[in-house]
């Protein structure tokens, strides 16, 4: 059953979108500014953001780092959205924080929770608050924050009609928290002719700061001034080197900073030991069935999931759905060779895409009405993705959960 959603988020729609601090900035000032009680440090980027957020998140605990983590969207329950010491916060906590955002009527869905998150991590006397942009970079209310550290997953397709028609222009507006910061990271994920636009001069690329080089069977090297360990990559996907270099990066920087005395190779196996991150290639357990979860949402997510299956020992069957603002007939160019049966459905967003116009693009698929009848029409094995709607639809129906 979906969530019901406290009441101070329901009259809130989630797709609303406003390119504007000022609101947000006046209701979190009438509160105290509790965005200002705790240093912070901020993911932007296109993918990878959650997962990089998730990832320092963990190391920074494993060193005894009393953390604040605020991600987005959420899969099943808002209080996803909101971690304390690596745990969702209270449904009660989430509500009264909420509540003293009711009276800014005003406030869209996503800054709402931010001011919450920002609350809470004031209340909970977090030491270091990880935040994950929702878009972009120069509006996006996270950057009420003021966060003295900054990071750039990569620079990608998404919201181009908010963010700029040009992948310039979108690295420019996603490089203004780096450009604000003091210490500044560009991933590895940035592409080389994307770093001037992004225009922060002072930043360095992760991997002056990290070494991560793969050694195959999912293990990494990770070497930094006179260290070098071997781990496991913590996430599936060789995507997720690039996510946890940038993630080691920037507690570097946490490091230089003084928000813990000395990045140790112990924690940090400790902490990439401790990373959960589902809907990110994760498996999980449906209708009595195991099956694969991606939240691949746009081109660049479906190219990294199309080769994480061209690596797999037997051909996946997709089930698949997203928004109407996504590349469908590039995410089908390059999913559709390395899968086997297709089912499409629709999602239950206002933003959802026409089932219609998915079946189009993907042609030879099975139609259903939504994803668990889809899944039901598909034979093992199943990679479901095209959005974390879909992966959250699944979730609610998986046996296991996606944790607290």
């Amino acid at each position: 059953m979906p969530e019901i959603l406290p009441l101070s988020l329901r009259h809130r729609r989630p797709g609303r979108i406003r390119p504007q601090l000022g609101p947000i900035r006046d209701a979190l000032a009438r509160l105290g500014d509790p965005q200002s009680v705790y240093p912070s440090i901020l993911i932007v980027g296109t993918n990878g953001k959650g997962s990089t957020a998730a990832i320092l998140d963990a190391v920074l605990q494993a060193h005894g780092v009393a953390t604040g983590l605020t991600t987005s969207p959420h899969l099943v329950a808002v209080a996803e959205r909101i971690r304390i010491r690596g745990r969702n916060i209270d449904r009660a906590d989430l509500e009264r924080h909420l509540e003293s955002l009711a009276m800014n009527e005003d406030l869209t869905f996503f800054e709402t929770i931010t001011g919450a998150a920002f609350l809470a991590f004031a209340e909970a006397g977090v030491e270091v608050a990880v935040l994950e942009a929702g878009m972009g970079g120069s509006w996006d209310a996270t950057r009420v924050a003021g966060s003295t550290i900054a990071g750039i997953t990569n620079v990608g397709s998404d919201h181009a009609g908010w963010l700029g028609r040009d992948v310039l222009d979108r690295a420019r507006d996603k490089g203004a928290p780096l450009r604000s910061a003091s210490r500044a990271v560009i991933g590895s994920g940035v592409a080389a002719e994307h770093v001037a636009a992004v225009g922060s001069l002072h930043a360095v690329p992760a991997g002056e700061l990290i070494k991560a080089a793969a050694l195959g069977d999912g293990r990494l090297l990770l070497a930094w001034d006179d260290v070098a360990i071997e781990v496991p990559v913590p996430l599936a996907g060789a995507h997720q080197i690039a996510n946890v270099q940038l993630a080691l990066a920037l507690a570097r920087c946490a490091e230089a900073e003084g928000h813990l005395v000395r990045l140790e190779p112990a924690a940090v196996a400790e902490g990439l030991a401790n990373v959960r991150w589902p809907g990110r290639l994760s498996e999980h357990t449906v209708g009595g069935r195991k099956i694969l979860v991606d939240g691949a949402h746009n081109l660049e997510g479906a190219v990294a999931l199309a080769a994480h299956l061209g690596r797999q020992p037997e051909r996946y069957n997709l089930l698949f759905s997203c928004l109407d603002d996504k590349d469908v007939e590039g995410m089908a160019d390059v999913l559709a060779p390395v899968v086997g049966e297709i089912a499409v459905c629709p999602l239950d967003d206002e933003r959802a895409m026409a089932v219609s116009r998915i079946a189009a693009a993907f042609s030879n698929t099975l139609q259903a009405p939504d994803p668990l009848t889809a899944l039901n029409r598909l034979p093992d094995p199943v990679v479901a993705a095209g959005s974390l709607r879909l992966v959250g639809a699944l979730l609610e129906a998986a046996e296991e959960g996606v944790g607290s």
